[in-house]
């Protein structure tokens, strides 16, 4: 197959810190072209060229790393589109069996004017009218879930399946035995009201364990920051910004478990996967894509947020804030046996289910029938 991956512009593919859908059309290009696929990735021009694919300059280089970019929306925003007409261009002129739509909405604009197979993968939340004002207009192109649950908001889009984010495991090896009652709590996302620092830090104050809080802060995460900010005091609470891979899997493969206590539909959530895979149990509320990746009392505790956002019965019984206090120390009061049977059950379930190869083979089944129907 002639395959075109068309990936955001904000970060490179793949991503030098912070960035789940660069990795994912990173890791989808890698394993198209390892299966013989003529894979173009268009994207930013510092992105990594890969004797996998070709890389296809769509600006000189990632835009949030230009400072006019980062401190101005608006102006991202136009570029974003300036980019796209740019792309559309290419596409008209080349004949591509699949072309891959990452970019997201923004894209599907202009992919009438595009003569190959369109598939668009959903990397964000289906809950914004204006976005799915275009979805809807593109309902009858292909289109992927990476949860069910994602699907709720707008279930009228011709979902042709649901392809589970994978990560390569050798980027995130367990390593067994090194986790003491003593190891720190992880917290990595974006600094914002929906991911949840503000609780993860009350929660770290309340247990009197420590966490390290690994987070990207965008302009428009500024305020939020700064209600943030008076919790670091280097005893409990340590800030480490948005951090590279290196210190990531440093992050990853010393903590006791990974704290998310998100606040939204969270259509997948990388770090659950990135984490499980160093053996790192999650603590989490109910919410979005959470229970199709962690199985309550096995690989982390699943806490409901509040009474009105119920999502089921789980072994934790409190709620919110109480709820993630209740989970952190149930995992850090474990046995050790236990605690690290349930370090291995978290690797075995990202070994079985969450691997850029699975990831990579159903993606491919997708091309073929695609291409198969028309």
């Amino acid at each position: 197959m002639n395959i075109a991956l068309v990936a955001p512009i904000e970060e490179t593919v793949p991503p030098t810190k912070y960035g789940g859908t660069e990795w994912v059309a990173y890791h989808i290009a890698h394993q198209m072209g390892k299966k013989g696929h003529k894979v173009d990735v268009y994207a930013a021009g510092d992105s990594k060229q890969d004797n996998t694919y070709t890389l296809i300059p769509t600006v000189p280089q990632s835009i949030r790393t230009i400072p006019e970019y980062f401190k101005d929306l608006k102006l991202r925003e136009s570029q974003k589109f300036i980019t796209l007409t740019h792309i559309t261009k290419l596409l008209m002129k080349k004949k591509y069996d699949i072309v891959h739509n990452h970019y997201g909405w923004r894209f599907l604009i202009f992919s009438d004017f595009i003569p190959s197979k369109i598939i668009t993968t959903h990397h964000g939340p289906l809950s914004f009218p204006y976005q799915n004002a275009v979805y809807l207009d593109h309902k009858d192109q292909a289109h992927v879930s990476i949860s069910n649950n994602q699907r709720i908001d707008l279930p009228d889009l011709n979902y042709v399946a649901t392809i589970y984010n994978g990560i390569d495991l050798h980027l995130f090896p367990f390593v067994d035995g090194k986790i003491t009652r003593s190891s720190p709590i992880a917290f990595l996302a974006r600094m914002n009201h929906e991911k949840g620092a503000l609780e993860a830090a009350t929660v770290a104050q309340t247990t009197k364990h420590p966490i390290r809080v690994a987070a990207k802060v965008d302009k428009i995460d500024e305020p939020y920051f700064e209600q943030f900010r008076p919790f670091i005091d280097n005893k409990l609470v340590f800030f480490e910004g948005e951090i590279d891979p290196v210190k990531r899997l440093n992050l990853l493969q010393n903590a006791r478990c990974l704290l998310a206590p998100i606040k939204w539909e969270e259509p997948f959530g990388l770090m659950f996967i990135e984490a499980m895979s160093c053996g790192a149990p999650i603590i989490t509320f109910a919410r979005g894509s959470v229970p199709e990746i962690i199985k309550d009392g096995e690989t982390g505790f699943i806490v409901n947020q509040s009474s009105e956002l119920k999502r089921g019965e789980w072994i934790t019984k409190k709620m919110g804030v109480d709820g993630l206090c209740e989970a952190v120390e149930r995992i850090y009061s474990m046995p050790q046996d236990q605690y690290e049977t349930m370090r291995r059950a978290c690797r075995a379930c990202i070994e079985k289910k969450f691997t850029v190869e699975k990831m990579g083979e159903e993606y491919e089944k997708v091309y073929s029938r695609l291409l198969s129907s028309s």
